[in-house]
């Protein structure tokens, strides 16, 4: 799914086992992910600032059906940027717990008081990194991507993090050009969608900092 694989890439599952960014920073990028799930599966359209129903029916996985119903029930909160700050309130929780159910996420749950934030570890070295290295072959060898993977690159890059799947500064550079090229090429959709995160994620930053 498409915010395990945005998960996988914000937080250090193979090594330090934190976050690669300030918290509300990945809950709002998962926030996006979930949404972005079900506008692949044709259940939710989102136009501009704008968020709407296409279809109701179940797509068959407990988190994105919770959100799904969430939003069903909702209709009259159109707003992206409202389901964001919303869904972030538990977007952490809900996809690292859907990890953890299909067995390739450990967490480990903080021991002293001061250390609030929990460490998430993988079980599975290649998994976890299969993400980071599908997004980085991508967009050095500017290849064409699906629609999920445009979806991810996108976000991570709204979040900020395409340092973390890019080292070297010369292959920022060629991403950057072929991440422009990318979202004109997505379905539109996606593109708001993207654009909305990178916006709300940007004011989490300003409030972060202050």
């Amino acid at each position: 799914m498409l915010a395990d694989d945005f998960f996988l890439v914000a937080w250090d599952t193979t090594g330090s086992g934190r976050s690669r960014l300030h918290l509300q920073g990945i809950a709002l990028g998962l926030a996006g992910a979930l949404i972005a799930e079900l506008v692949l599966a044709q259940r939710i359209s989102v136009r501009g600032v704008r968020l709407g129903m296409v279809d109701a029916r179940p797509v068959g996985e407990k988190v994105a059906d919770n959100v799904l119903s969430e939003i069903s029930n909702s209709s009259h909160h159109t707003d992206v940027r409202t389901w964001l700050a919303y869904l972030a309130q538990r977007s952490v929780a809900d996809v690292s717990g859907r990890l953890e159910s299909a067995g390739l996420l450990q967490r480990e749950t903080p021991k002293l008081l001061k250390r609030r934030q929990p460490r998430y570890f993988s079980t599975d070295f290649s998994r976890a990194m299969w993400p980071v290295t599908r997004l980085r072959l991508g967009l050095v060898r500017r290849q064409p991507l699906s629609p999920e993977d445009m979806a991810l690159a996108t976000l991570v890059d709204a979040c900020d993090l395409t340092g973390t799947v890019l080292d070297e500064p010369s292959d920022r550079r060629v991403a950057r050009q072929y991440l422009t090229t990318l979202l004109a090429a997505m379905p539109q959709p996606l593109s708001d969608l993207s654009r909305q995160v990178g916006a709300a994620v940007g004011d989490a930053v300003l409030t972060y900092r202050i």
